[in-house]
């Protein structure tokens, strides 16, 4: 007999920002497929149905803002959500409850809720340490990691971590007293896959994330004069939303390559994307398991990434693509040209982090081992 598993996170599909809302979705799926009994509960950032039902899955949503940028600042608005999350506990009587995000108001409201409930509370950490960036943005986190982070992981049932980094990471604020087990994210390898051939005149360099500044779009930007003396051929797309979009708009109109960058805004069609791209760059500051990554390397694209988060552990240097430091344009130029002048060692590169994904990150193996972590709370 399959469990009742309630599901929280901020963000749920039609939205489309970022990879927790994406992941939690193939979680959802993945775990009815197996037999259990899902019910969603999400914020209600767009103008879609308050409840949905898709056989033994059920989306519940409460009104919310979307408050992405304004990390732990939500406090009040996670206090609100409480009586809808014990509503919906009362009347499904979920056997474990599943959080996603330590910065998410879902969370927060969860961990409060904990104080008078005995259901198991799994929380999953989708962010490691963060590395660079802005001073006001780390101390920010850090303090809220210090004081709100660490309520939530002591009364957390267990931790999942979607890289060895997030849960070292953890271990600074009380991981270590709660449990953690690391389970990566997975991919769809049958959605994101190689396009067989690639006859092009011109070469397609390829950002998905949203424009907020630890994702490091503007250190993208500042790196395509410098590829462009040496490939005036190339183009430079950037897939995603968010609040830097005009200013990152304006810079690109003040460096004069206003006609080699297109900002696409959030789009469907991510996987056709990929498939038409030569390379793949994910310049960010603060990563847990960068699913984007993973979908690059299952469409057969070299990857240029810093080394925040788990993206090490993902990308060997040298043989699935490159690793710069954080905020170091110059380096990203260098290692895109790098791949853009040699595109044999590109392919090669590419075709072997499919073979890596296909072999070590398939979604099911996440749905598995995510609901073996339940199963053990629920018995202790």
């Amino acid at each position: 007999m399959g469990l009742r598993i309630l599901m929280l996170t901020d963000y749920f599909p039609p939205h489309l920002g970022g990879g927790v809302e994406q992941v939690t979705h193939h979680l959802c799926q993945g775990l009815v497929g197996r037999g259990n009994v899902v019910t969603a509960l999400t914020l209600n950032t767009q103008r879609v149905p308050l409840h949905e039902e898709d056989g033994n899955l059920t989306i519940r949503r409460v009104p919310g803002m979307d408050l992405t940028s304004l990390v732990g600042v939500q406090f009040a608005v996670s206090l609100r959500l409480m009586p809808s999350l014990i509503s919906v506990m009362q009347n499904f009587k979920p056997q474990v409850v599943h959080a996603h995000n330590l910065f998410f108001r879902t969370t927060e409201a969860a961990a409060l809720v904990r104080l008078v409930s005995r259901v198991p509370l799994v929380t999953t950490l989708h962010l490691g340490s963060v590395q660079g960036g802005h001073r006001a943005l780390r101390a920010l986190i850090r303090g809220y990691e210090a004081t709100m982070g660490r309520f939530i992981v002591g009364r957390s049932s267990h931790l999942i971590a979607v890289s060895q980094d997030a849960a070292n990471h953890a271990r600074g604020f009380g991981g270590d007293r709660t449990g953690i087990t690391v389970i990566p994210n997975g991919v769809n390898t049958c959605t994101f896959s190689p396009k067989q051939v690639r006859c092009k005149k011109s070469t397609t360099v390829l950002f998905v994330g949203r424009l907020v500044p630890n994702k490091g779009p503007q250190i993208l930007l500042r790196a395509v004069p410098f590829v462009l003396s040496r490939h005036p051929k190339a183009k430079f797309l950037l897939v995603g939303d968010g609040p830097m979009r005009l200013k990152l708009e304006r810079e690109a109109r003040d460096l004069g390559i206003e006609g080699k960058v297109e900002f696409l805004g959030t789009r469907k069609d991510v996987p056709d994307l990929m498939r038409e791209a030569d390379v793949f760059v994910r310049p960010s500051f603060l990563e847990g398991m960068p699913l984007t990554v993973l979908e690059a390397m299952a469409s057969g694209l070299p990857v240029i990434a810093t080394p925040s988060g788990g993206t090490p552990e993902l990308l060997i240097e040298g043989v699935h693509g490159w690793l710069f430091p954080v905020g170091d344009y110059r380096a990203l130029a260098d290692s895109l040209d790098r791949v853009l002048s040699n595109p044999d060692m590109g392919r090669k590169m590419g075709e072997r982090g499919r073979l890596m994904v296909e072999e070590s990150y398939p979604w099911s193996r996440m749905v598995k081992d995510t609901e073996a972590v339940y199963k053990a709370v629920i018995l202790k």
